[in-house]
C-alpha cells in the first residue's frame, strides 16, 4: 500500500490524501488551499479559472486524481471540499450530505465569484455517506464532532493493513451522547473503537490544526459555562455562527431555552441548519426580512423584535441586520454580541476583526469565543491512547508538523 499526502502537509486546509492498494485508488478530501488563495487574490483580485488555480497550487493537480476509484468528502468546508469542478475524471464522490450540496450548489451556481466553479462536472457521480456502514471500497465513514455538519473520520479496511483519516475533528462535542448519536445516525469515532477492539489502526492521518498555537484552549464545555455567564439577564443578544454548525447551534437554542428566552433567526442558511434538529430545545421565529423561503418557523418582523431574545445570524448579514434594528428603533441598549471563531481565520475567510468594528461603532458590547472544532495539543496523548496506531502516523491540515513530531516524541 501507498499513503501519499499530496496536499495538506504543511498548511491548514487542502488536504488530499491519494491511497493506492493494488488495483484500488481512493481519495480522502481534495480541498482548497486558502492560504494561496489569500496570498495571491483579493476583494478585486479574481481567479480565472480552473487552470489559474491549479497553477498556483490552490487545487489539486489533474494527475493527483488518475485511476481514482472514489473520493471521500469528510466535510463540506471548502478547505475539504474543494472545487469539484476540477476533477477530470469519470469517478464517484461521496459526501457528508447530498441535502448541503444542493442547497450550496444553487448558490454557487449563480455566483459571480470563484465560487461558481465548485459544483461538479456532469460526469462525476454524487453519492450520500452512509455512516458506520462499509462500502464496496472497504471505507467506513465514523461520525465525528466539528464545527460542520456532518462530519467524518474514514477507515479504510485495506489488503495489508488499516488506515484511519480523522478529517477534521474535537473529542469533545457541544451536544451529550444521546443527542450526538440521533442527530448522526449513529456513535462518534472513539465510541466505535472502544466497542470494536479487534478493529487495529495500523496508519493514522491525524490532522494538526491547533499544535504550536497558543491560544486558550476552550472546550465546547467551557464555551457553555462562559455563554452562559453573558446571556444571563441581557434583554437582547446576537449569536453568529457558521452555517453547518449544529452542534453549537443547539447549544445556543438550548440555552436560550434555559433563560426564557426568545430565539429568532436571520438567515436563510440558519434556518435550514435548524429544520436538521429533530427535537429542537425551543422552537425559533423567522425574521420575515431575512428569510425568503418557506420554514418550518413561525414568521415575525425587524419590527416585532422583542426584549429577551437571542438572533441566530451569519457573519456575513449580522452587520446589516444590527443596522436594520437601529433603524426601527429594535435594537435594545442592552444587548450584546457573541461571535464564534471555531476555525482558524486562514480556514474559515470570515473577517472577525472587521466585525467588531462595526459593534464598537454602535455601542454594542462583544465578545469573540473560540471553542475550536479541533482538538487541542494537550489531547494528543489520550486520541494515541484510543487509537494506538500500530505502524505510523502522519500529520495533515497543520502549518508546524516539525513541532508535532516533536511533540510525538
Amino acid at each position: 500500500m501507498k499513503i501519499k499526502v499530496l496536499n495538506g502537509s504543511t498548511s491548514i486546509g487542502g488536504n488530499f490524501i491519494r491511497i493506492e492498494d493494488g488495483d484500488r485508488t481512493i481519495i480522502f478530501d481534495q480541498g482548497i488551499r486558502f492560504d494561496l488563495m489569500s496570498r495571491y487574490y483579493s476583494g478585486f483580485i479574481a481567479p480565472r479559472g480552473i487552470a489559474e488555480l491549479r497553477s498556483i497550487g490552490a487545487i489539486p493537480k489533474p494527475e493527483w486524481y488518475d485511476g481514482v476509484s472514489a473520493i471521500y468528502i469528510s466535510h463540506m468546508h471548502l478547505d475539504h471540499l474543494g472545487a469539484l469542478s476540477n476533477i477530470p475524471c469519470e469517478t464517484k464522490v461521496k459526501l457528508p450530505s447530498m441535502e448541503v450540496y444542493e442547497y450550496m450548489e444553487e448558490k454557487w451556481g449563480t455566483s459571480p465569484t470563484w465560487l461558481s466553479l465548485i459544483p461538479r462536472k456532469y460526469y462525476v457521480e454524487l453519492m450520500e455517506l452512509q455512516p458506520l456502514q462499509t462500502d464496496e471500497n472497504d471505507v467506513i465513514p465514523l461520525p465525528v464532532s466539528h464545527s460542520a455538519f456532518p462530519a467524518y473520520a474514514f477507515i479504510y479496511f485495506g489488503k495489508d493493513e488499516n488506515v484511519l483519516y480523522t478529517g477534521d475533528f474535537r473529542i469533545e462535542s457541544f451536544l451529550d451522547q444521546s443527542v450526538f448519536r440521533e442527530l448522526n445516525r449513529g456513535d462518534d469515532l472513539f465510541t466505535f473503537l472502544e466497542e470494536n477492539k479487534d478493529i487495529k489502526i495500523d496508519t493514522l492521518i491525524i490532522e494538526g490544526t491547533n499544535i504550536g498555537l497558543d491560544r486558550i484552549p476552550i472546550t465546547p464545555t467551557e464555551a457553555t459555562r462562559i455563554i452562559e455567564k453573558l446571556v444571563k439577564n441581557r434583554k437582547q443578544v446576537f449569536a453568529t455562527l457558521h452555517s453547518l454548525d449544529v452542534e453549537y447551534a443547539y447549544r445556543l437554542v438550548s440555552i436560550a431555552e434555559e433563560m426564557k428566552m426568545q430565539v429568532a433567526i436571520a438567515s436563510v442558511s440558519l434556518a435550514k441548519l435548524l429544520e436538521k434538529i429533530p427535537e429542537i430545545p425551543s422552537k425559533p421565529q423567522a425574521i420575515d426580512e431575512y428569510i425568503d423561503h418557506p420554514a418550518p418557523f413561525p414568521k415575525t418582523s425587524i419590527e416585532d423584535i422583542r426584549e429577551k431574545t437571542l438572533i441566530l445570524v451569519s457573519y456575513r448579514e449580522i452587520v446589516d441586520l444590527i443596522k436594520d434594528l437601529n433603524l426601527t428603533g429594535s435594537l435594545s441598549k442592552d444587548c450584546l454580541a457573541i461571535i464564534s471563531e471555531p476555525e482558524p481565520q486562514i480556514e474559515e475567510g470570515s473577517e472577525y476583526t472587521v466585525i467588531s468594528n462595526w459593534f464598537s461603532m454602535m455601542g454594542i458590547e462583544s465578545y469573540r469565543i473560540r471553542a475550536s472544532g479541533h482538538y487541542y495539543q494537550y489531547q494528543l496523548r489520550t486520541i494515541l491512547e484510543k487509537v494506538k496506531p500500530r505502524r505510523g502516523i502522519k500529520p495533515i491540515h497543520i502549518e508546524k508538523p516539525e513541532m508535532f513530531l516533536k511533540v510525538l516524541k
